[in-house]
């Protein structure tokens, strides 16, 4: 079928301009509409991204009385998608090469919504099944939102990047903000505040069906000297700076609230601080490409953008109640800035649209994993040494091997051009 978006050369010509096989693979559009269809639908697969798993946050307490779960227990439905993501992510180039784009990512929005009515029946075994289905779904939408940002807007990934990102960190927050509501009005069932995010599952993908029109697997690509990820010091320099904002991120949104607390602030106020870091989170994850973009020496662009974290860390460390509310402002900028130039530099370093999928599947694969040991070990040391003076200078620690990470993460050389 021809491929309406594609340049208008000859409609029944199945080459490019340049003689080779027209592929969907780097193309861009010349269309308005499909401008903005797909942008649509990307900014549909980003509210489902994070929503479904930080609905459960605000519930836990409920859910684990209610259900009479152990911590441990509770504990598995908060650990499994980010044990997902770090498990399946490697995989997930795979099936969009094989099932294309479109296809696949169509299929991941069905998956999360069986996952996530699952998640809402109430019954713990039946709710593990439901979390590790929707786990592995968002995990490949994780890594292949990245490519399809690179091949449908190849001249424009930093701002459809942070379109994406600042519509994922919306959906977060707005999932942690309505789950108690939604709860209320259910007269205490929370099993409706998880469903409602399975049937906005469902609605996106109903109003995804139409993308696959424009479904590709693609010819194969010319030959060429494909090098393993896995060997290139480029990538894991990349992989280790996914790894250890994600580390941070995850950890600061399960402790950043009880680390207040045990440092004398009342538990209200320590919501609000931890609401302050979300929130402050999302212009953020907008504005961080942007700037990112317009800095041509970007190892000055990955400093500027650390200046927040530069900010908050020390004194969150050093001096937890003296402007607390300064440090989860800043914490919020420069987490939501991090996250969000991951993606980015997922999707432009990689040499061509495959590439940018395999590098988002390394990146993603060992920094999730990282990620997942950040809680439990922060948390370990806490335990074991009686105080939080030891997690908090493991923070210092992390935050500090990520600016070095950044730098080098931040290279505008080709992953893959060689």
């Amino acid at each position: 079928m021809t491929d309406k978006t594609a340049p208008q050369t000859n409609p029944s010509d199945s080459t490019s301009t340049a003689g080779t096989p027209a592929s969907g693979a780097g193309r861009g559009f010349h269309h308005l509409g499909a401008h903005i269809g797909f942008l649509l639908a990307i900014l549909l697969l980003a509210a489902n991204m994070r929503g479904s798993i930080v609905g459960l946050g605000p519930l836990a307490e409920i859910i684990g009385t209610d259900l009479s779960l152990s911590g441990t227990q509770l504990g598995l439905l908060t650990t499994l998608p980010v044990l997902s993501f770090g498990v399946l992510s490697m995989f997930a180039p795979r099936l969009g090469q094989k099932f294309g784009l479109e296809a696949t990512l169509l299929t991941m929005l069905l998956f999360i919504a069986i996952g996530q009515g699952l998640r809402a029946s109430g019954a713990y075994d039946i709710m593990v099944v439901g979390t590790i289905i929707l786990g592995a779904a968002i995990a490949v939408l994780n890594v292949l939102t990245p490519s399809l940002v690179r091949r449908s807007f190849p001249t424009h990934v930093a701002l459809v990047t942070a379109l994406y990102t600042f519509t994922m960190s919306s959906g977060a927050t707005t999932a942690a903000f309505i789950a108690i509501p939604i709860r209320n009005a259910a007269d205490g069932d929370w099993r409706w505040s998880l469903g409602v995010w399975a049937v906005f599952a469902a609605i996106a993908f109903i109003c995804w069906l139409p993308m696959l029109r424009y479904r590709h697997t693609g010819p194969a690509p010319a030959p060429v000297t494909r090098i393993s990820l896995w060997k290139n010091v480029e990538a894991w320099w990349l992989a280790m700076f996914f790894g250890c904002q994600s580390l941070m991120f995850y950890t600061g949104t399960a402790w950043v609230a009880k680390v207040f607390i045990d440092h004398g602030i009342s538990e209200a106020e320590a919501a609000t601080l931890l609401t302050l870091f979300n929130v402050f989170g999302i212009p953020a994850a907008f504005g961080a490409p942007l700037i990112y973009s317009k800095i041509a020496n970007k190892k000055l662009a990955m400093l500027v953008l650390h200046i927040p974290l530069i900010i908050a860390i020390p004194g969150f460390v050093f001096a937890t109640t003296e402007l607390p509310y300064v440090w989860a402002v800043c914490m919020g900028l420069g987490q939501g800035s991090m996250i969000s130039i991951a993606l980015t530099l997922v999707g432009m370093r990689g040499a061509d649209p495959q590439t940018s999928a395999r590098l988002s599947g390394m990146a993603q694969s060992v920094g999730y994993l990282f990620a997942a040991i950040g809680p439990v070990l922060f948390g370990a040391l806490h335990d074991l040494l009686g105080d939080w003076q030891a997690a908090l200078y493991f923070l210092f620690a992390v935050v500090t091997v990520q600016l070095g990470a950044a730098m080098r993460a931040g290279s505008s050389k080709k992953i893959g051009a060689d």
